[in-house]
């Protein structure tokens, strides 16, 4: 959708005015946006894939996908190339965890920085139409998880998004795990800071083997997770004030340092191949060189996309899925096509929609005005997923059962959006007559009312997609 001169000099004479936080001013520009009626989903196909492929089915969406037809939009939506609103853009442009450094951020309170963390991802999964690579931001945040609550990894996650997954969630996984591998908030998350030659630490090693590359069936050893602490000891991150007038090139504050002094410098031999000593930082380069071109990499990958996008196990498809990441070195957009092209998408059981999903699928549907603030995010606190809060290194559960008892405050929150409840998120007024034929007569909060709404707003039985 494009947006009127009108409403773009709106926009440049309300940036002098705009709040800080979530951009207030650019939801009255949305208001006045021009976007598709409110209506139905015309053909269950195409719903399915948007559905898998989105954060939601909506009619702007379906419009899109109609004009362009399948190949085309899913060609556009695995290059990202769709130009960004000027509304989101002006939004997120507010938003201080975008642009500023770690070491900047830490002199705005914790709380602050998650909460603008958590509100550019809910307006970038409603808003944004290159929603495959929201989508791909999701999954890789997940599979990187990080706890935004431990030490320091609040003002350290935003640069590790921007420039780590966003950059590369549809483009190389090589280029991505080795950029992560540095990354200052995992390395403070899993301890590397403790991992020295006197004292190795394998809590980064150990899950860089379970989690990121090869899995928990992977084929490596204890003693491979072992070798591979050895080879990350000195990994850490720049803490000094004042760097050393001899050390060339200078390093930032707040960036990845490598410690030689810290650093077990002599020979490992890790998943079969031999490190020789005196390698120094390269070390642990060549660990990461080992782990993605493991063939378990390719096979532990496969199998959380192919479960990511249609919910179930294939064999079949996750080969598929595991030969082009071997083929093309890794490249997620090669992996990616085979399963959204796949009959296992358009013809597998309905997914359990998470609580993020649940809440932009429901978002997009109503075609909402959110400001993505701490009102809605209460919503998923409640529902269990407020994002970059889980504690444990493995991320959100993606299975089914999971989110099974989260139906209740699912029903609360549909019928506090369509009815106006919740703080900075409004639905237009043209939904009003629908919701109020959903709803029937009378005003009073019934179980069945609120079935039905949040069965209207994200998808078929509410919860699905």
């Amino acid at each position: 959708m494009s947006i009127s001169r009108r409403d773009a000099i709106l926009l440049g004479g309300a940036a002098a005015l705009a709040a800080s936080g979530c951009g207030r001013v650019a939801t009255e520009v949305r208001r006045h946006k021009k976007t598709e009626p409110w209506r139905e989903p015309s053909d269950p196909k195409t719903t399915r894939l948007l559905d898998r492929m989105t954060f939601g089915w909506s009619a702007d969406e379906e419009a899109t996908f109609s004009a362009l037809g399948k190949t085309a939009y899913i060609e556009r939506q695995l290059k990202a190339d769709f130009e960004e609103p000027i509304d989101l853009t002006f939004q997120l442009s507010n938003l201080d965890c975008l642009r500023m450094q770690a070491v900047e951020l830490m002199d705005i309170q914790r709380e602050t920085v998650i909460l603008e963390l958590q509100c550019a991802a809910i307006l970038r999964a409603t808003y944004s139409p290159n929603q495959l690579k929201e989508r791909m931001v999701d999954f890789w945040s997940n599979h990187f998880n990080i706890y935004s609550e431990k030490k320091d990894g609040a003002f350290f996650k935003s640069t590790e998004e921007e420039e780590i997954i966003r950059e590369n969630a549809l483009g190389s996984f090589h280029v991505m795990a080795t950029k992560m591998s540095k990354s200052p908030a995992m390395l403070m998350y899993l301890d590397n800071e403790q991992n020295v030659k006197e004292h190795p630490n394998e809590n980064y090693a150990r899950e860089l083997l379970e989690l990121h590359t090869l899995g928990i069936y992977g084929g490596y050893t204890q003693k491979d997770i072992q070798e591979v602490a050895r080879c990350l000891t000195g990994w850490k991150v720049e803490d000094r004030h004042i760097l050393s007038q001899h050390q060339f090139p200078p390093v930032a504050q707040g960036t990845f340092r490598f410690d030689k002094d810290a650093h077990d410098d002599g020979a490992k031999f890790v998943l079969g191949h031999a490190i020789p000593a005196g390698g120094g930082v390269t070390d642990g380069e060549r660990v990461l060189a080992i782990a993605v071109n493991h063939p378990s990499t390719a096979k532990h990958l496969a199998k959380k996309l192919v479960l990511f996008f249609t919910g179930s196990r294939s064999e079949s498809l996750e080969a598929r899925v595991a030969g082009a990441y071997a083929s093309s070195q890794g490249n997620i957009t090669e992996m990616v096509q085979p399963i959204l092209l796949s009959d296992e998408l358009m013809k597998g059981e309905p997914i359990v929609r998470r609580p993020f999903d649940f809440v932009c699928a429901s978002l997009r549907r109503a075609a909402a005005i959110t400001d993505g603030g701490p009102d809605i995010q209460r919503y998923l606190r409640k529902l269990g997923q407020p994002i970059y809060e889980w504690p444990m290194p493995d991320g959100y559960p993606v299975d089914q059962f999971s989110w099974a008892n989260t139906v209740l405050p699912r029903w609360q929150f549909s019928y506090d959006l369509s009815f106006g409840k919740i703080a900075g998120t409004t639905i237009k007024a043209e939904a009003m007559p629908l919701i109020s034929k959903i709803v029937g007569e009378g005003s009073g909060l019934t179980k069945e009312r609120m079935r039905l709404l949040a069965n209207h707003l994200s998808a078929p039985e509410f919860q699905y997609m």
